[in-house]
């Protein structure tokens, strides 16, 4: 097993134990692959989001993290 794959079998294990948590966001720009909201009073760039999931600035969007991933869920 190379370095690579060791790293990325033990994010892997890692993220198996780690709880999700949702969290809520308002969707401030949008490209066309990712979001940029604003979380807790700070804009996060690059959240990708679901291709289901149109959306649009001002969206109060739903937010899955797990570590240091984010991703646009949907929105309410």
């Amino acid at each position: 097993m190379n370095i690579t794959d060791a790293v990325i079998n033990r994010a892997l294990e890692k993220a198996n134990i780690e709880n999700a948590t949702l969290r809520f966001g308002v969707v401030k720009a949008i490209t066309t692959k990712t979001l940029t909201v604003t979380l807790g009073g700070a804009d996060v760039p690059l959240v990708p989001f679901l291709k289901s999931y149109t959306p649009t600035v001002g969206d109060r969007v739903w937010l899955l993290h797990q570590g240091s991933t984010l991703v646009a869920l949907g929105s309410n």
